[in-house]
């Protein structure tokens, strides 16, 4: 006789608590996916509105600062403010200010220091100098570095004999000033025109070689670059014959940061993005003078990095 098997009255309450446990794991596990959902949406939020504010706390324009090789030379981006010979360099090193903008030759040919080249051209040295190596050397004991201009002023010369000579008196102190401590030397005042354009590159080329290790740019103003719009390359020439060149924005007036009209560029903010193609391609800085030397904060907030101011 087969055997009747007994069901215990406990067996249906095991499968119940059985049951009710899966269903609680279930549970538990479907608000452990949601609790993680949560926390990816919350992170995946913040993660994005941190981006939105960079990109919107970002400068407009983004120019390459990177130090790149020019042969041997490094050309370094500068933030480079005006300094006299003489002044006490510590005072700017102190507060973070290493690159010092010097003039080495005013525009009306007067020299910032004692020249080893005592040769009368109507120019004089300016009273109680001392030698170009003294100064540089105290800029670099005090951890500057020396961003010297030099104005060119021999192409104004009408006579070919005589411009000639002035050109060469002009590329002796430039090499003077490279073996005398200056760690670069932008020349200014060189008017580029189609008629002169072989004579100025030719010199910028002598005056790169004469300047041994130091860095050599030129300054180009805008109208210039320009021209490569019409298939003029008087930019790109001189730029294949020098270290660096530089974009000449001392003419924008003071208030250039300015906004005109109510959702419109400032002309500061238009002219950065006219020559954007040009100062990137170029690795240009961008030059102001002491006159609007107040628009470097806005161009700085624009996205400018390489800069220099120097006097008229």
């Amino acid at each position: 006789m087969a055997r009747v098997r007994r069901r215990s009255r406990y067996s249906r309450r095991t499968v119940l608590n059985r049951d009710r446990s899966r269903a609680w794991v279930y549970i538990a596990i479907v608000a452990a996916f949601v609790v993680l959902c949560l926390m990816i949406s919350v992170g995946v939020g913040l993660l994005l509105a941190g981006q939105a504010e960079k990109r919107e706390n970002a400068p407009k324009y983004n120019f390459d600062t990177k130090p790149y090789y020019s042969g041997d030379k490094v050309v370094k981006p500068v933030n480079a403010r005006p300094y006299l010979f003489g002044d006490y360099a510590g005072m700017l090193t102190e507060v973070g200010i290493t690159d010092f903008s010097v003039c080495l030759r005013a525009p009306d040919g007067s020299l910032a220091y004692d020249t080893a080249y005592d040769v009368s051209f109507g120019e004089a040295v300016e009273e109680g100098v001392s030698e170009l190596s003294k100064y540089t050397t105290y800029i670099h004991e005090n951890g500057g570095r020396v961003c010297a201009y030099f104005y060119v002023t021999s192409f104004g010369v009408e006579d070919e004999s005589l411009r000639e000579i002035y050109k060469a008196y002009e590329l002796a102190l430039i090499g003077e000033a490279a073996r005398n401590g200056a760690d670069e030397i932008m020349l200014v005042g060189l008017d580029v025109t189609e008629d002169n354009i072989d004579e100025i590159e030719k010199f910028v080329s002598t005056a790169s070689y004469s300047a041994e290790a130091a860095v050599v740019g030129v300054l180009i103003p805008p109208e210039v670059f320009k021209l490569t719009e019409e298939e003029i390359y008087h930019a790109a020439r001189l730029r294949s014959v020098c270290d660096f060149v530089a974009l000449d924005l001392r003419d924008l007036p003071v208030d250039a940061d300015k906004v005109a009209i109510e959702g419109e560029p400032s002309l500061l903010d238009s002219t950065l993005g006219e020559m954007e193609y040009y100062i990137s391609s170029y690795s240009m800085r961008v030059v102001f003078s002491e006159k609007n030397s107040s628009l470097c904060d806005a161009a700085v907030a624009l996205g400018v990095e390489n800069i220099q101011i120097i006097g008229e």
